[in-house]
């Protein structure tokens, strides 16, 4: 029998990655698709703001800039909220720590937004948006084929991929990203396949549409002696030092506009006009600057000029996205690295002369370098590099410099341009297993049904009875339809204890507080946990996402921890083949259900899903019960036709267990 279930279960895995593959092609080829129309909405965009604006010569170009934030501040009146400012991030936290939930209307919202600010001439990248819009087309295809939150994870780390291999014309560089940006460095095979799927056709779809042409023309490289390493080493510190100035000048300016008493719209119409402003003064700083690039890396542009550009792209990118215009980090960053390399060769030809190299060399590399210190994704980088020169030559250097860089880097600051804003709002992308463990248990398996209520009428001393005679120390207060009005708490009583003349004055309406902190019962324990933790109090009140007033019960902070110990203990006992790694969140699932008609009639030992599926039961409620509330599982007891029951495993074994 375990082997025809064995059997069952291999064919039924093997055709669902074969569907995923399927869907991995889908994904390549609309992300292809919609590079391909990112970039012309961009070339339109151009033509719409600078090119209309062009006859007035460079005074234009700040109005150019201030025309093009009115058009996004008009695009940001119908999509709230999702147009302006550097959102990567955003995208990051949507995909990490909620559930995968990248909205689908993003591939139009940052197409047009992203468009804009580039075409008006914005100091930002490309590069980002397009892997945001990749990524809304792979949630898109994920929703069509109905996918599980970790395999829609996936999916839109396929589309992000496949945006930026299109971009750069690099598969391998768009495979690398999307697992050492989007999905921070997380190795699976199958996941590693399905990128590998999604890019690969991205490109071959890109190159039919737009041809064979390169982003950037590189020179051919040269290395002329390996002594020089030992320069490009010293160009890694340089670079690691750069970029932690940069990520927190970039976050410094954000943090600084987010605080202004100004109204936001000022804001980004006044920070447009001063980046327009700095490009008047400093040619060559506006949009992504890629033409200026490439003069660096074909060694055309002065030592001097480019350490120039470098610190006025440094000022301008980080005051485009600091005052809210759409774009992202890369096409600085490539800007920046490039002229600071070409920079740094000519001060180095000076002191070593005998162990320099060309000045489009030093630019090609530091171009790599400055990326792998501020993203902390130093093999994207290095293979960025390779795909663009397909020279091995570059490799060596590029390591060299990318390594020291990234090392000096990470030493000042841990974090990233990504990911160090979205630290400073105690929001981590990499969290504990406790808050794994947390994040995967909803609160409908662990709140108490029964609460101790108070009406909004009791006065002080049938208030002080009913306290006095519960252990809880959270009472919600309900008006006279039995809606919830409030959450008294102990602690408001404590002054009013010896107050005995206002006994008959005081009513519970009185003494609750109005304005509470309360949660759904789909909302995760890692949600509640910070909850009660952001608001100081033991206990929640847990109400109908239906209808707030309705109140369901209240859960503890007591309930948290037994609930949290609870699982760990059940999967810790899953047999070794089942038990979850160092990366289980990405795969395990606890799940509330009914209880599946073929348990019915059949008790624990029977069914043995732990051995069978690496599946848990980690509590059961009975359906006959008057009181609901959830109990330890009996394993000789079978299982009744209303049953609830709290599983924990994989997707696959939490399907086979309530199939079986």
């Amino acid at each position: 029998m375990k082997a025809v279930l064995g059997l069952r279960d291999a064919v039924e895995s093997d055709g669902r990655h074969v569907r995923l593959i399927g869907l991995a092609v889908v994904t390549g080829i609309l992300g292809a698709v919609g590079n391909v129309v990112f970039r012309e909405a961009i070339r339109g965009a151009t033509w719409l703001f600078q090119g209309r604006l062009a006859p007035l010569g460079r005074p234009g170009i700040p109005l150019a800039l201030v025309a093009g934030g009115l058009a996004l501040l008009c695009l940001d009146r119908f999509f709230p909220g999702e147009v302006l400012g550097y959102g990567f991030p955003r995208f990051l936290e949507m995909l990490h720590l909620h559930g995968a939930s990248v909205k689908r209307r993003w591939m139009v919202v940052k197409t047009l937004g992203a468009a804009i600010s580039l075409g008006a001439g914005a100091a930002v990248g490309r590069e980002g948006p397009i892997a945001q819009i990749g990524g809304s087309i792979g949630a898109a295809v994920a929703r069509l084929g109905r996918l599980a939150a970790e395999e829609r994870k996936v999916l839109i780390a396929c589309g992000a991929g496949a945006g930026i291999a299109t971009t750069f014309n690099a598969p391998l560089g768009g495979l690398l990203f999307a697992q050492e940006i989007v999905l921070l460095g997380e190795a699976h095979l199958a996941n590693f396949s399905l990128i590998v799927v999604a890019t690969t056709t991205a490109v071959i779809v890109a190159r039919g549409l737009l041809g064979n042409e390169p982003v950037f023309h590189v020179m051919p490289f040269e290395l002329d002696s390996y002594w020089e390493c030992l320069t490009y080493g010293v160009l890694g510190v340089v670079l690691g030092l750069l970029a932690v100035g940069y990520i927190r000048f970039f976050h410094a300016v954000a943090a600084r506009v987010r605080r202004s008493p100004w109204p936001r719209p000022v804001l980004l119409l006044v920070g447009l006009a001063l980046v327009g402003l700095l490009d008047v003064a400093v040619p060559g700083n506006v949009s992504d600057g890629y033409p200026v690039v490439d003069q660096a890396l074909a060694g055309r542009l002065a030592p001097g000029h480019m350490a120039v550009l470098a610190a006025a792209k440094v000022a301008g990118s980080s005051l485009s996205l600091g005052c809210g215009a759409p774009g992202g980090v890369f096409g600085p960053i490539f800007f920046i690295g490039a002229m600071t390399g070409g920079a740094f060769r000519g001060l180095s030809a000076l002191v070593l002369p005998g162990l320099t190299g060309p000045r489009g060399s030093y630019a090609l590399v530091g171009l790599g370098a400055f990326l792998a210190a501020t993203t902390h994704a130093p093999l994207t980088a290095i293979f960025l590099l390779f795909e663009m020169t397909q020279n091995y030559t570059v490799t060596v250097p590029a390591l060299i410099t990318a390594i020291v860089g990234l090392t000096v880097a990470t030493r000042l600051e841990p974090e990233s341009i990504d990911t160090l804003g979205l630290t400073a709002e105690g929001k981590s992308l990499h969290p504990t297993t406790e808050r794994q463990v947390l994040d995967r248990i909803p609160v409908a398996a662990v709140y108490h049904r029964e609460a101790e209520t108070i009406p909004e009428r009791a006065t002080l001393p049938e208030v002080l009875r009913i306290v006095a005679g519960s252990r809880s120390a959270t009472f919600p207060v309900l008006d006279d339809a039995g809606e919830l009005v409030g959450v008294l708490a102990f602690g408001a009583l404590r002054s009013l204890l010896l107050e005995e003349d206002l006994g008959p004055l005081v009513v519970a309406r009185d003494l609750c507080e109005p304005r509470f902190a309360k949660l759904s019962p789909e909302a995760s324990l890692g949600d509640a946990f910070r909850l009660l933790e952001g608001e100081g109090v033991e206990e929640l009140p847990v109400v109908d996402p239906a209808n707030p007033g309705r109140l369901l019960g209240l859960l503890s902070r007591a309930d948290l921890i037994a609930a949290y110990n609870r699982t760990v203990a059940a999967l810790g006992a899953l047999p070794a083949s089942a038990r979850p790694g160092p990366q289980w969140a990405d795969s395990y699932r606890v799940l509330v259900v009914s209880a599946p008609r073929t348990w019915v009639g059949r008790s624990l030992r029977e069914i043995d899903c732990r051995a069978r599926h690496g599946v848990a039961v980690l509590a059961v409620q009975p359906g006959g019960r008057v009181e609901p509330g959830y109990e330890l599982p009996d394993p000789d007891r079978p299982f009744a036709a209303h049953d609830t029951v709290v599983l924990a495993g994989t997707a696959d074994g939490l399907r086979a267990a309530q199939a079986f």
